[in-house]
């Protein structure tokens, strides 16, 4: 059985949808960032980071987001990761695209709003510009074609559907074009989309 330590709302949330949609047999820990839980003793023997998602199977943890998306996408034999060749590429960067670029540039806008550095508003307006660039790629990657990779769904329109939704916390504008929006609006409807939202009392706030 899985152990996945969440918190509501995070990129963690994209591991809880993939585990619902693998039918898998798991356990969840909220270890809510807002609550201070990332910071227990108990949750800092798992990942001295403080960080989530981590991943607990059979007395060992796997901490990094996207290598868990891929690592159970891999095992279950998931349709929302391809197998091999050109496509498994393409899922990958996009997967990639999401956990390294996109997530972080949010992260910086986060860490901006709690700086009391001089200036900070400069920076965070810069900040919020590279976001906006970046769903710029997004919606030009998707002019002809419903998802990331095509006409399927995978895991990296999981992820970036659940990062879109911090876009309601960042005080300065962040434009996400209407093909993008349908793409959130699509993946939201899944049953295992739905399911994450319901168990983590979160509103889903980006969709068309």
């Amino acid at each position: 059985m899985y152990k996945l330590y969440y918190s509501p709302g995070s990129c963690s949330m994209a591991i809880h949808v993939l585990l619902n949609e693998i039918g898998a047999d798991f356990q969840l820990e909220n270890t809510a960032i807002r609550e201070g839980k990332n910071k227990s003793e108990a949750f800092l023997k798992i990942n001295p980071r403080g960080q989530v998602p981590a991943l607990a199977e059979d007395g060992k943890a796997m901490l990094e987001g996207g290598a868990i998306l891929t690592y159970l996408a891999d095992k279950h034999s998931s349709h929302l990761l391809p197998s091999e060749g050109w496509a498994r590429a393409q899922a990958l960067q996009w997967l990639m695209f999401c956990n390294s670029t996109l997530h972080p540039a949010y992260s910086r806008c986060f860490w901006l709003m709690r700086s009391e550095e001089p200036g900070k508003d400069a920076f965070l307006k810069k900040s919020a510009e590279w976001v906006n660039r970046l769903w710029q790629d997004v919606e030009h990657q998707l002019q002809n074609q419903l998802y990331l990779c095509g006409e399927e769904c995978t895991i990296g329109d999981i992820l970036l559907t659940v990062i879109a939704n911090w876009s309601g916390n960042i005080p300065v504008p962040i434009t996400i074009g209407p093909k993008a929006r349908a793409l959130f609006a699509r993946v939201i409807a899944r049953p295992a989309y739905q399911k994450a939202l319901a168990t983590e009392q979160v509103e889903y706030k980006m969709a068309s």
